[in-house]
């Protein structure tokens, strides 16, 4: 008998009164909500975005060898790295806020059972 289940974003867990925790991943990706989907891509892209904002700045560091001697220019590609850190860090608050609210919601809809809460 499952003592609480829980789900996230990757894999879906359920606590047994043993103590004992099992986790499974989805089995299907278009077979989760639209929310959860939502989330999955929005983290993915938000790492994407902060990969490639982490080789954009390290290419934009004044003690680096890399690109341009121009000063200016490598300026600019370290603003570039710093606006893909921003829109990555965007796209993390933006999953964790709709992941958080449809928890919020799902716990305070009247119409959800009390023990699944």
């Amino acid at each position: 008998t499952a003592v609480g289940l829980y789900e996230g974003l990757w894999m879906s867990c359920a606590a047994q009164s043993t103590g004992q925790l099992q986790c499974r991943l989805h089995d299907s990706l278009l077979a989760l909500d639209a929310h959860v989907q939502t989330s999955r891509a929005l983290m993915v892209v938000s790492l994407l975005l902060g990969f490639f904002g982490l080789i954009v700045s390290i290419v934009g560091m004044k003690c680096t060898r890399v690109g341009e001697d121009d000063p200016i220019t490598k300026g600019r590609v370290a603003v570039a790295g710093g606006i893909l850190f921003i829109l990555s860090g965007l796209c993390t608050l933006a999953a964790v806020s709709l992941y958080a609210a449809r928890v919020t919601h799902e716990f305070f809809n009247p119409s959800t059972p009390v023990n699944a809460r």
